[in-house]
């Protein structure tokens, strides 16, 4: 991903690979309900709080404990690859 790649860009991106088109729409309601704020406003201090509520709402969609499992990985892994 590109430096310039937004935090909210690259949890779109996450959320997609587990739920397709439907991802964008997923992550943008997780940011606006429950951090309170425009989704392309999502910075780093953010970003637990969205992988708490991302991780627990994933789960709500599945019973693939695996999937959940990875979802939250790749969540996490938003943070560490912050530029």
């Amino acid at each position: 991903m590109p430096a310039t790649t937004t935090l909210y860009k690259k949890a779109v991106e996450v959320s997609e690979e587990y739920l397709g088109p439907a991802g964008e729409r997923f992550i943008r309601r997780q940011i606006s309900t429950h951090i309170g704020i425009e989704p392309e406003e999502l910075g780093g201090r953010d970003l637990p709080k969205l992988v708490n509520w991302a991780s627990l709402a994933f789960a709500l969609l599945t019973d693939n404990s695996h999937e959940v499992k990875g979802f939250t990985r790749d969540m996490l892994s938003i943070s560490s690859s912050r530029k």
